[in-house]
């Protein structure tokens, strides 16, 4: 896998290779066999220096298991030996992990796994790592722990002191190789709780999130951007729904006159926002879709809105980075698939994906450090 998901990047002569700390996240889960597996099947441990942030333990009892499992051909990847691997050992108390059963997740599996993001938030912060790759947790599991946290994008954002930040996901199609971004201007709140929470400051700070990254880190510097509306036919002139006529509008009309340079797209009717980028996703030869019909980036103004598409175009390729942070963090763009742990047949493609983007992400960085 050596696709690169920004474009045109700089020279790497002089430069270190980007040092990436690897959550197990949690144990109970699909993390042990993704991060085997990416790890396993893929050149990228020589494009980064690459330390995972667990209980050494409990990777080689997944090791151990996974290695004895029989699976289908197309589904029996080759897996990392631990002991080949930098680990960052956090072993944890022996009553701790007795607790600890694959498939199961509890408090003990969401102690495990908060510890293993603290210490790799601290560590990167101290400076002995350029970004993050976080393997998934499981929320009511970090709840039983004690942790009361909507999700890890939280944790990573009061652990950086950092107040302004996004869940933006990107993915690029093995079809066409176009690269899809979605932006989320709500994360996990109740449905119920949106049009309350939306308002003209949150989207002006998530826009601006958007743009800084898109130039920072994906070397996107003239952006084209569709912004969702909220309501069916983004409000049909407020006949089904008064948002869109009473701020949404108005507001990214300033928005267009602050960035000139940024085309601004909106507000699209949610129906139909996404047929053009679905076409451009699976487009193959003829059938490839005008680069005028899709965009860079695409903000969506709540959780579903944004990744029911996302996920049924590219469930496997996803990835969600956190934006606004003082460092790269990425994630696979699933969870910790308790009912299937421990059988072998964790798909690791969203992991590859992660670090490959956490890979990209953080070279961009370090070149943009380098003298000119």
């Amino acid at each position: 896998m050596t696709d690169v998901f920004f474009s045109d990047p700089q020279s790497t002569t002089g430069r270190r290779k980007p040092r990436i700390a690897l959550t197990m996240g949690d144990p109970a889960g699909i993390g042990p066999e993704v991060i085997l597996k990416a790890l396993a099947a893929s050149d990228l441990t020589q494009m980064a220096d690459i330390t995972v942030i667990g209980d050494q333990s409990l990777l080689f009892k997944h090791y151990r298991q996974l290695s004895q499992v029989h699976t289908p051909v197309k589904s029996n990847i080759p897996l990392a030996n631990p002991d080949e691997l930098s680990v960052l050992d956090l072993p944890l108390d022996p009553q701790t992990t007795e607790h600890i059963k694959v498939g199961t997740g509890n408090a003990a599996s969401g102690a495990a796994s908060f510890q293993y993001l603290k210490t790799a938030i601290a560590e990167t912060l101290s400076g002995a790592f350029d970004g993050i790759v976080t393997a998934p947790i499981a929320k009511s599991a970090w709840k039983a722990a004690g942790h009361i946290y909507p999700g890890q994008t939280e944790l990573l954002a009061e652990s950086a002191g950092v107040t302004q930040f996004g869940m933006l996901f990107a993915a690029r199609s093995p079809h066409s190789g176009w690269i899809l971004r979605t932006l989320l201007a709500t994360t996990h709140i109740p449905l119920k709780q949106v049009p309350s929470a939306l308002s003209p400051n949150l989207m002006s700070n998530k826009l601006a999130l958007l743009i800084e990254s898109l130039e920072k880190d994906f070397g996107v510097k003239t952006p084209r951007i569709a912004i969702a509306g909220l309501n069916p036919h983004s409000g049909e002139q407020g006949q089904l729904g008064e948002e869109e006529q009473s701020w949404l509008i108005p507001w990214l009309e300033a928005q267009r006159k602050q960035y000139p340079d940024v085309t601004l797209k909106g507000p699209i009717p949610p129906d139909t926002l996404w047929v053009q980028p679905g076409r451009a996703w699976y487009a193959t030869g003829e059938d490839s879709v005008e680069s005028s019909q899709v965009y860079d980036a695409y903000l969506a103004l709540y959780h579903d809105q944004g990744l029911i598409p996302v996920k049924l175009m590219a469930f496997d390729e996803a990835i969600n980075t956190t934006i606004g942070l003082p460092f790269i963090r990425t994630s696979p763009d699933h969870g910790v698939a308790f009912d299937i742990a421990g059988k072998g047949i964790a798909r690791s493609n969203s992991m590859e994906a992660a670090i490959q983007l956490a890979v990209d992400l953080t070279t961009r960085r370090l070149d943009s450090k380098q003298p000119a």
